[in-house]
């Protein structure tokens, strides 16, 4: 039995990343499901579609986080295991926004593929990829394929950006 209730249970609950991360999903989908009240209804059935799959997910993730953050409090496992904060949980996605902030910021510089194949490579080599030929291959074959459906089939046109538009 826990020796721990109330509130200070709840608040060694919210010390479970997935705990907040869930949390933070279902607050987020329920902004945007928010803005898609005054869409028609056909208009918003692909975003309330979207928004519902997050807020499902955003459920699952937070109650899961709940359970094992009641878990750790009910058993003795020593409160700084992997699941609880640390620099090293925070990083990973700091980085991760990081190199999507400058993806973003690039496609207007220097257009799409050149963007893409500079996300690719960084995204790559965070992720443990070391290998020169997995970054070609990925990058020619994923651009290939953009192109091919997009540009060639469905006729989109894809940011140039200014140094090639």
């Amino acid at each position: 039995m826990s020796l721990q209730s109330g509130p200070k249970r709840r608040l060694s609950s919210l010390r479970s990343p997935d705990a907040v991360l869930g949390l933070s999903l279902v607050a987020l989908a329920t902004v945007f499901l928010l803005y898609t009240i005054p869409l028609s209804a056909e208009a918003a059935a692909w975003p309330w579609a979207v928004l519902a799959l997050l807020l499902g997910l955003g459920v699952a993730i937070a109650v899961r986080g709940l359970r094992a953050a009641r878990a750790r409090a009910d058993s003795s496992e020593a409160p700084e295991s992997s699941t609880e904060w640390s620099r090293a949980t925070l990083s990973r996605p700091a980085w991760t926004i990081v190199i999507v902030t400058a993806y973003v910021g690039l496609l207007s510089l220097v257009g799409f593929f050149p963007a893409t194949a500079l996300y690719l490579v960084a995204h790559l080599w965070f992720g443990g990829v070391r290998d020169w030929r997995v970054f070609t291959g990925v990058t020619v074959v994923l651009s290939g394929l953009v192109y091919l459906l997009f540009v060639a089939q469905l006729s989109v046109p894809l940011p140039t950006g200014l140094l090639f538009g």
